[in-house]
């Protein structure tokens, strides 16, 4: 599968973005019984809650959003929700709440705040969903009630499809669940996750394979590049232009594109373009037929 990602102007060292990485950074999917410690959610659900990440932290309760603590109340819940039915230890909870020296009494701390959220959430409703174990706390949710979840299990429905326009329709339902960039209202995490933006951009990127794939280059080319602008060093994106736009008989654009591309690259990161790219600029020059 895919990795997960952030952006944003958060302060943490990069120690401690690595120990975050590390802890965090697996991208599997996060189902009840999907590895040794996740958890059983037998008897845990509270039904019409929704959780959302892929974007400012959301628990909606019968669509209406339930008022949630701030700071390192709602970074707990964004921590327990990245690694949902899995139990997540006092000490991990401890490097994504405190950037500095943490506190004499770290289990009491952090019980203190999961305590918060608990009554924030309801502590007869879904405040039960988050569970004491001997060694840290975990929340326990259904497939279909985190944003991410659902994100991840429509971008691998896509690809086990072989109708091309089917998987246009899952990857563009799956890019719908983002609403921003993700953990966008917690200060303490925003940079922590930079893998949660790369899931997306490569879903961007499979979309924007597939619909040129059903010969949509003409609709693509827009978006491709606002793409290539937003994130000028990507080369995926630039290639993915250059592509359309030579299939649109737009051969100038497309050189052009390649040499916009190779000066970025040479100024900003003192680099030469990839092998896709090269290979995908010399065919354009002879008019490769391998390029439809």
């Amino acid at each position: 599968m895919v990795v997960h990602q952030v952006s944003g102007g958060n302060t943490c060292g990069m120690a401690r973005t690595g120990r975050l990485t590390a802890a965090f950074g697996v991208a599997g999917p996060i189902v009840a019984g999907s590895g040794s410690t996740a958890v059983s959610s037998a008897g845990s659900r509270a039904a019409d809650v929704e959780f959302r990440i892929l974007g400012s932290v959301q628990v909606l309760y019968r669509d209406r959003p339930l008022p949630l603590p701030a700071g390192r109340g709602r970074a707990l819940l964004a921590v327990l929700l990245l690694r949902a039915n899995q139990v997540v230890t006092v000490r991990e909870l401890a490097d994504c709440l405190w950037e500095g020296p943490r506190p004499v009494h770290q289990r009491a701390a952090v019980q203190t705040h999961v305590g918060r959220l608990r009554r924030a959430l309801g502590e007869e409703s879904i405040g039960r969903l988050v569970h004491t174990t001997s060694t840290g706390y975990v929340i326990h949710v259904e497939p279909d009630q985190l944003d991410l979840i659902r994100f991840r299990r429509l971008t691998e429905d896509a690809g086990q499809v072989a109708d091309r326009a089917e998987q246009v329709v899952l990857l563009e339902r799956a890019l719908a669940l983002w609403r921003d960039e993700p953990l966008a209202d917690v200060r303490l995490l925003r940079d922590a996750f930079p893998q949660l933006v790369e899931e997306r951009l490569h879903a961007v990127e499979r979309l924007m394979d597939a619909r040129m794939r059903l010969g949509q280059h003409a609709q693509v080319v827009a978006q491709l590049t606002s793409l290539s602008r937003e994130h000028p060093l990507r080369e995926r994106f630039w290639a993915q232009l250059m592509l359309a736009l030579y299939r649109c008989d737009r051969q100038a654009d497309a050189l052009q594109a390649y040499q916009t591309i190779s000066r970025r690259l040479a100024d900003e990161l003192g680099l030469d373009p990839g092998n896709e790219l090269r290979e995908l600029h010399r065919s354009i020059l002879c008019r490769s037929v391998s390029l439809g």
